[in-house]
């Protein structure tokens, strides 16, 4: 009888889901909009609609990605075409490791990289933050891919997702530690568009997403379905 009773499904622990990337996002925006003052809270929804217009001039898929070199968490020069001779590249647009909803992204993607790496794919993520930071967010993040330092927003410039916090929150900013040109190091507000591009071998671009609402990011496995299909063709391309 005991032994009935230990084997019944509804008497064995149940295993705790853990949340998707959006339910991560939405709970903590709610959470953060709940904890501030109603003034704050409606200074983050309408600096939030300034995002709607954010991007107007980004590459878009068929483009042709710009090559580029910049420095990883540790100091080394990545060249993009040197990893798109090895198979497509996820490239990940990030506002900086100051940015929660960025740190979701960026623990998702610590989550999803061997799936990344089993479908033939890369990843690069891009900060506007100097090397230091770069490598203390990788630190902390346990992140065992490159985050590159595009201090002086170049190559987010290049894809056409450079941006700028508006003036509107910047003092909400400042109160919640968020100096972005202290932590930029170079006196600016830049904080690029949140996007992911996934480039096929050859360079060219077979997805552009953006994200134009702060708890709003395009989920690993959608990217990883991207990339599959970019090496897909590039297979039937070289055959």
């Amino acid at each position: 009888m005991n032994h009935q009773l230990q084997d019944s499904p509804s008497l064995q622990p149940k295993v705790r889901r853990k949340p998707s990337l959006a339910e991560q996002l939405t709970t903590f925006k709610a959470t953060m909009l709940a904890r501030m003052t109603p003034g704050d809270a409606d200074v983050v929804c309408r600096s939030e609609a300034a995002w709607a217009t954010a991007g107007a001039g980004m590459l878009q898929a068929g483009d042709i990605a710009p090559d580029f070199t910049l420095p990883d968490q540790h100091g080394r020069e990545i060249r993009l075409r040197n990893r798109l001779a090895l198979g497509p590249v996820a490239l990940v647009f990030i506002r900086g490791g100051w940015c929660p909803f960025c740190t979701m992204l960026l623990r998702a993607w610590a989550d999803a990289l061997p799936a990344l790496q089993e479908a033939g794919g890369d990843l690069l993520a891009v900060s506007p933050q100097p090397v230091p930071a770069c490598g203390n967010v990788a630190e902390r993040d346990l992140l065992a891919y490159p985050v590159l330092s595009d201090r002086d927003g170049t190559v987010a410039a290049a894809f056409g997702v450079d941006w700028e916090v508006p003036e509107l929150i910047r003092p909400l900013y400042l109160r919640l530690g968020h100096d972005l040109p202290v932590l930029n190091g170079d006196r600016s507000w830049r904080a690029p568009l949140p996007t992911v591009f996934v480039l096929s071998r050859d360079g060219r671009i077979t997805l552009a997403h953006a994200d134009r609402a702060v708890a709003r990011r395009l989920d690993p496995a959608t990217v990883i379905a991207a990339v599959q299909a970019a090496g897909a063709n590039d297979v039937a391309h070289t055959t």
